[in-house]
């Protein structure tokens, strides 16, 4: 890649010379000094095996060879500005396609809502979107934007913008604890049937308290309305996301359980693979998904 922006900046010094008729013109223009345009335009000959400028202290003549080169060389200049410029608009569109993927639930449950009044904003913005419970490759599946749920930021070679936290509690319907007693301790928790949830590629267990917990239980499932349905039915505890149940808590057909223990909190992100400021695309999205998250109402999440 250098060798050839070399072959770049070596034919523009020489069409530069040739544009303003001097070496010292063209060097002032170009912001170097006349002995390094000399020697451009020798590395240039030397390069093609040519003459092209005859030289003398008061003025240039163009070779035959020269000609030729000036001709070709000016097409390569305007096809590489050319390049600079589409290059530069694409930073800047607000418009064009964007490839997102989402945690399932959330994507379907949230973000689908988000999109939607997204393309309503931008009509000219195309979207495809993924809602999938596993962790697309940005660079194999050519991945624009990946909304992922973490406990800690995975080192990766992409950006990432938290959005919003998670905080999970444990849950469980009054008939099972009035059969089964109400755990007041995590020496107790471990006693009972505890459903968990895969999700998003993290860990069956909890982290409680600052450690790290797997339990027993007659249960994993990847979605989690699956998980919330299993404690309303009265099958055991479960562990949700706050927003995912406070409706149910508020009927009272769930139950917080042991509500002072300190959990580690989950974060929803986005990932991405290049910066915002060298996207527009991915920067207006991502702004207006940040707005729309604002004034998201989650306790409507389990509706």
């Amino acid at each position: 890649m250098r060798r050839e922006y070399d072959k770049y900046h070596l034919i523009n010094v020489f069409c530069s010379v040739v544009d303003h008729g001097s070496l010292s013109k063209a060097a002032k223009h170009l912001g170097l000094s006349t002995p390094t345009v000399s020697k451009t335009l020798a590395q240039l000959e030397q390069a093609l095996g040519q003459v092209l400028l005859n030289r003398t202290t008061r003025a240039i003549a163009v070779t035959d060879a020269g000609r030729i080169a000036y001709q070709k060389g000016q097409k390569i200049i305007s096809s590489f500005t050319e390049l600079e410029d589409q290059i530069a608009e694409a930073a800047t569109l607000t418009r064009g396609k964007l490839k997102i993927t989402f945690p399932e639930t959330l994507g379907l449950k949230v973000f689908s809502h988000i999109c939607n009044d997204f393309q309503k904003a931008f009509p000219d913005f195309s979207l495809e979107l993924i809602f999938s419970p596993y962790h697309l490759d940005l660079i194999e599946d050519d991945i624009d934007i990946a909304f992922r749920v973490w406990e800690t930021l995975p080192d990766c070679q992409f950006y990432a913008q938290p959005l919003f936290s998670i905080r999970p509690i444990f849950i469980a319907a009054p008939t099972y604890l009035e059969e089964h007693g109400c755990p007041k301790s995590i020496a107790e928790l471990s006693q009972h049937n505890i459903m968990l949830t895969r999700l998003d590629g993290l860990e069956d267990g909890w982290s409680i308290d600052g450690k790290f917990y797997q339990f027993n239980g007659n249960l994993i499932s990847n979605k989690t309305f699956h998980t919330r349905a299993a404690a309303l039915n009265g099958n055991g505890i479960a562990k949700l996301p706050s927003y995912f149940c406070q409706r149910d808590i508020k009927k009272g057909r769930l139950v917080e359980v042991l509500p002072d223990l300190e959990r580690k909190d989950k974060t929803v992100g986005a990932i991405y693979k290049v910066k915002r400021k060298d996207s527009k695309k991915i920067d207006v999205f991502l702004n207006f998904a940040q707005e729309r998250l604002q004034e998201y109402d989650f306790s409507l999440f389990d509706e």
